[in-house]
């Protein structure tokens, strides 16, 4: 009995298949392809406005059922000629149900090798929003389920954001759209944007929830991205979030419990952990709603890493007139040398208009150690709109740095002008620390700087009457030129600094110096000179000071030429018309002392020294140390002394410091080299200690 109900049971399975591939067959016999051709170009020219092209020979294939592959096929813009999509094959499977009552049911659309324009106009709309909106009822129906795509390529242009880039070797997998429930998607590729700089892999994961009406969701959202990204050298990150899309009647967006968590190493190869959370995202044309907001940021290695942290009120209000009650951005550092900036501000926000007026611009900034420490609290106003860009104003009002500050940022670049009475500074940044500023220099936009000041104070530097003028454009800050009084004299300077990488000579083959400076000081007090650069000086008289130098990446110091120029000066510590008298409170008065030197790698070699007395006229060789103030110096005379005590003594030898050097008289047959220090040779010797 129960073989006899199995038996009757594989029969009836039998005549059902046999029903329905014949039931197939004849459907497929009665369909014409060449007659679906024109129907499926005109519904997509009814309903969207396009030109479809299939230049090849449709084919129906039964398995997989009902498979209808164009061969290539062009999509167009809705203006019938400009390019919008095209593939190299594609094969749609059609629901053989839905043919037998003339409806257009694609359960699938498979495409190789596409190739997708999205481009958005200067208006912000994009030229596939038309695809999104619900259809006429007087339009032939035209169901879409699935869309399959393999090795795509999707061309990006936004004049509205200046985005440019491709994304390539696209693979794209969306099931049951239109349907109801939700259905798996994937998208995965490779990003190359030019603006902003790009260049990553990514892997979006969720699920879908596309209706007819042009809405999708999104939720159990997951995007994976690993490779360049904002300017960082190497980036992982992981975005979690749901997501809800609304294209008509109004357009909205509503992104819920967004989670952002990256790490990876910046464009100067230093740490970077970033993590970003929002509740509620929700924005239409009309409304605007963004929960409070929380981002934190570790920058940079250990013992000196950055802390950077964003927090922000609640918005809830209409778009053209949106109040932003409070944001704050803070920056914390501990170590090498403590830093602390908050910046706090509220504003009015027109969406539509992409407009804002900054109400309130608080902030405040502590940085280094007593007696080198420093603080800055300011407020100012501000605005922003895309005809006159971002206009800062802030005027400092802390007594140790009393600095007004203007900044406007458009497609002019970054542009900074600063005003102040009195500024002091504890001391010039090391390398280290200037690596950092440039490194940050090197992302932001190209700028330009303006400086005026009644007074400067950078540790023993002091400057006067300073006016200066700077540039960057991402690979180097050039000073175009720096006027002020100095030391009693007028000085004038221009230079340049590579940032980023090629400042720390990371950059192989890197064009150019890591900095260069061309500096010039006249009619300047010789005493103050050195006594800002050494804490003493060894002479006096008024100096003329001129500089060329460069300093090379990895180099060991500065390179290049400068002259120095004394006149009417004395110098202590010897009398040098007798050669009896070396002792620290001798003196020579000079009527000059010229010195040329060629710098290499941080030690100058004098190329000419010229030294005009009362005793006669004198000529020098040796070396000069800026960084450690080391100096050798042979001095010898040109002419016949005119002091009868000089006839048996008739070089100098200098050597010690700059600011303590020491004078030893050599006999006539001493070899006439700086270098030279034996004993015998030194005679008589004395060292000069300023008091």
């Amino acid at each position: 009995m129960l073989g006899r109900l199995i038996r009757i049971f594989l029969a009836s399975l039998l005549a059902l298949a046999i029903l329905l591939v014949g039931g197939a067959g004849l459907v497929l016999l009665a369909f014409n392809p060449d007659a679906f051709k024109s129907a499926l170009i005109g519904s997509v020219q009814q309903r969207y406005h396009r030109r479809l092209e299939l230049p090849g020979s449709l084919q129906l294939h039964l398995f997989p059922p009902f498979t209808l592959q164009t061969g290539p096929m062009r999509l167009s813009e809705t203006d019938g000629h400009t390019p919008f999509a095209q593939a190299a094959d594609m094969r749609l499977h059609l629901d053989p149900l839905a043919l037998l009552r003339r409806h257009i049911v694609i359960d699938a659309i498979e495409l190789d090798a596409p190739r997708v324009h999205l481009r958005r106009g200067a208006d912000g709309r994009w030229n596939f929003s038309d695809l999104l909106g619900a259809p006429s009822a007087k339009v032939p129906a035209l169901d879409i389920h699935s869309l399959r795509v393999r090795d795509g390529d999707i061309v990006l242009s936004d004049a509205s954001r200046g985005l440019e880039g491709q994304l390539s070797q696209v693979s794209a997998n969306a099931t049951g759209i239109g349907l109801a429930g939700w259905h798996p998607l994937s998208l995965r590729g490779h990003a190359v944007l030019a603006a902003p700089s790009a260049d990553t892999r990514f892997d979006l994961r969720g699920r879908l929830h596309a209706s007819a009406d042009g809405s999708i969701s999104l939720r159990d959202l997951v995007l994976r991205s690993d490779g360049r990204l904002f300017g960082s050298s190497r980036m992982l990150s992981n975005l979690h979030a749901a997501v809800h899309w609304t294209a008509a009647p109004s357009r909205g967006l509503q992104v819920r419990d967004l989670h952002l968590r990256a790490q990876g190493r910046m464009g100067d190869g230093q740490p970077l952990q970033l993590e970003l959370d929002d509740p509620l995202l929700q924005w239409s044309d009309t409304w605007t709603r963004v929960g409070p907001l929380h981002g934190d940021a570790l920058i940079g290695a250990a013992p000196s890493t950055l802390h950077a942290s964003l927090r922000s009120n609640p918005i809830d209000g209409p778009a053209a007139d949106l109040v932003l009650p409070s944001l704050e951005l803070r920056l914390e550092r501990a170590a090498p040398s403590p830093l602390r900036v908050s910046l706090q501000f509220g504003a009015h926000l027109d969406l539509p208009a992409r407009s804002a007026v900054i109400d309130t611009l608080r902030t405040r900034a502590t940085w280094g150690k007593a007696p080198r420490s420093g603080s800055w609290n300011a407020q100012g106003l501000g605005s922003y709109s895309p005809a006159q860009g971002l206009q800062l104003n802030l005027h400092g009002d802390d007594p140790g740095l009393p600095l007004r500050l203007q900044a406007s940022a458009g497609s002019a670049g970054l542009q900074l002008q600063a005003q102040a009475h009195a500024l002091e500074l504890p001391a010039l940044p090391d390398l280290q620390t200037w690596q950092r500023v440039g490194a940050v220099l090197a992302a932001l936009p190209a700028g330009r700087l303006q400086l005026q000041a009644d007074s400067l104070r950078v540790g023993r530097l002091q400057l006067a009457q300073l006016d200066a003028q700077a540039h960057d454009d991402a690979s180097r800050l050039t000073l175009d030129s720096l006027r002020g009084r100095a030391w009693g004299g007028r000085l004038q300077a221009s230079g340049s600094v590579a940032l980023g990488s090629a400042a720390a000579g990371r950059t192989p083959g890197a064009q150019g110096p890591a900095a260069a400076l061309h500096a010039s000081l006249r009619a300047a007090s010789a005493t103050e000179l050195l006594d800002a650069l050494y804490g003493a000086a060894v002479l006096d008289g008024r100096a003329e000071l001129h500089a060329d130098l460069q300093w090379l990446p990895r180099g060991a110091g500065a390179s290049g030429t400068a002259s120095l120029t004394v006149r009417d000066g004395r110098l202590h510590g010897i009398e040098l018309g007798h050669a009896s008298t070396a002792a620290a409170n001798a003196s020579s008065a000079f009527a000059l002392l010229d010195a040329q030197a060629l710098l290499t790698n941080g030690v100058a070699t004098l190329q000419s020294l010229r030294l005009r007395t009362a005793a006669g006229a004198w000529q020098g060789q040796g070396s000069f140390a800026p960084a450690t103030a080391a100096l050798r110096v042979l001095l010898t005379p040109t002419n016949a002394p005119r002091a009868p005590a000089m006839r048996h003594a008739r070089a100098l030898r200098i050597d010690g410091t700059a600011a303590s050097p020491r004078f030893a008289w050599q006999a006539a047959s001493a070899p006439a080299d700086a270098t030279a220090a034996g004993p015998a040779s030194a005679q008589r010797a004395a060292t000069y200690r300023p008091k």
